[in-house]
């Protein structure tokens, strides 16, 4: 009796411990696979949001294909949309595991690379592109705008918890209450590409890149903590005993900053030049147009020393009007020495002023004296699909950390968009192409 009470105490033990066992590892497996359905949503999601941004890049450098007349940008754009067709169709399976069902996708992917290189390949042997050839290039983009909103709404829906991506390998099936399911909206993207044609074959300015020591203070003597501060407090017109150290940076211009209830300003250590300041400042009302902030800014700079300065791109944020200010001297503009100025369109008071461009890059150039192309015949050049509206002499930057001195066009398509044509005046070479963005907010670029 005792051995058989004993033998069930044991049993109940035993069957415990796996009992226990069993919940653990339960508990294990099910926080695993939870990892897991983790893991895999937000690879998911990582890949749709890479594919978003990759087809955005397609279109944009289409578009810039439409505007081009010659090989070497073309064959620049054609790098880039080879490397984003690339870049895109890995997302694209990411999130369909190869799904046959959106097979026109891939289709597209697979040759707006190559359709824009073959096209390259025929401008490198003396040949021009075809009207039959430029209807392709505008289906091409076309196709490419209509999948990139497709695929940017999801994004959109995904963020709003709306995209169910286990249903991702779904095809045509029927929406479950109000729920959005991945698969069927890319089969919708590949329905929209079934009249895609069968091509026959035979990629604003940026901040400047700062890794280089500045051409304007680099030589000059360093200034005192106090000595910069008294030049901040000129600068912005008041007492020096109003700021307040803050810190100060060691780098390629390095500078001195100071503070109080409304300025946060700093300046550099040597030479002792105001290389930015800002404001807190609220905008109750526009009152000022942006012309009259272009007065404001410019007003403030000349009250500065900067006098030979030209406005070129601005936008509107809250109120506030950001101008870019490059150096301008002899018909030339230096866009690589840049002055950004802020503008409250209620007071035009300025509420930021950063001149760490012109500051990094200002120095004499010299303008090549034989040139192929004047500024007339350089139109001759640009794509005749394209109304030239006006043109002018700049200087622009490289992504080698140089500058080229090139020929100016703004230009406009018969949709009445507009672009920025950049040639090489010596070579007649296309450098870059930009496009115009005329916003409520301002002129941008891209």
């Amino acid at each position: 009796m005792i051995k058989s009470r004993r033998g069930l105490i044991r049993i109940i033990s035993f069957m415990s411990v796996v009992v226990a066992v069993l919940a653990v590892w339960g508990a294990v497996s099910s926080y695993k696979l939870s990892q897991a359905k983790i893991s895999i949503q937000v690879s998911n999601e990582r890949a749709l949001t890479q594919l978003g941004t990759y087809l955005d890049d397609i279109s944009l450098n289409l578009q810039k294909c439409m505007y081009c007349n010659g090989e070497g940008m073309l064959s620049d754009l054609s790098a880039d949309l080879w490397r984003s067709s690339a870049s895109a169709k890995e997302s694209l399976s990411e999130l369909t595991d190869g799904n046959t069902e959106i097979s026109g996708v891939y289709k597209f992917l697979s040759q707006v690379g190559e359709y824009t290189i073959s096209l390259n390949k025929r401008l490198a042997q003396g040949g021009n592109i075809s009207d039959e050839e430029t209807k392709n290039l505008t289906k091409l983009l076309e196709y490419s705008q209509k999948l990139s909103k497709n695929v940017n709404y999801l994004i959109e829906q995904e963020e709003n918890g709306l995209v169910d991506f286990e249903e991702i390998k779904s095809t045509l099936q029927e929406d479950e209450g109000e729920r959005l399911y991945l698969g069927q909206e890319l089969n919708d993207a590949n329905q929209s590409l079934q009249d895609y044609p069968t091509l026959i074959y035979d990629g604003p300015f940026s901040d400047h890149i700062m890794n280089k020591k500045s051409s304007v203070t680099d030589s000059m003597q360093k200034v005192t903590e106090v000595q910069a501060k008294d030049k901040a407090a000129n600068f912005l017109e008041i007492k020096s005993s109003e700021l307040y150290f803050l810190t100060k940076t060691q780098n390629n211009m390095s500078t001195y900053t100071f503070y109080n209830s409304d300025y946060t300003v700093s300046v550099t250590q040597n030479g002792g030049i105001v290389s930015s300041f800002m404001t807190n400042n609220f905008v109750s009302q526009i009152e000022l147009s942006y012309e009259e902030a272009i007065k404001k800014g410019t007003e403030f700079l000349n009250k500065r020393g900067y006098d030979n300065i030209k406005e070129s791109y601005y936008s509107t944020t809250d109120g506030i009007c950001t101008i870019n200010f490059s150096y301008y001297e002899d018909g030339i503009t230096y866009y690589t020495d840049l002055i950004k100025v802020s503008v409250a369109l209620d007071t035009g008071k300025i509420t930021a002023f950063d001149a760490t461009g012109y500051l990094m890059n200002y120095h004499k150039r010299t303008v090549p004296k034989k040139v192929k192309y004047t500024l007339s015949e350089g139109k001759g050049l640009i794509n005749p699909t394209l109304e030239v509206l006006s043109f002018k002499k700049a200087f622009i930057p490289t992504d080698w950390e140089s500058e080229e001195y090139v020929y100016e066009y703004r230009c406009r398509d018969n949709k009445d968009n507009e672009v920025l044509i950049y040639i090489d005046p010596v070579t007649g070479e296309e450098k870059d192409v930009l496009l115009l963005l005329y916003t409520d907010g301002g002129i941008l670029t891209k």
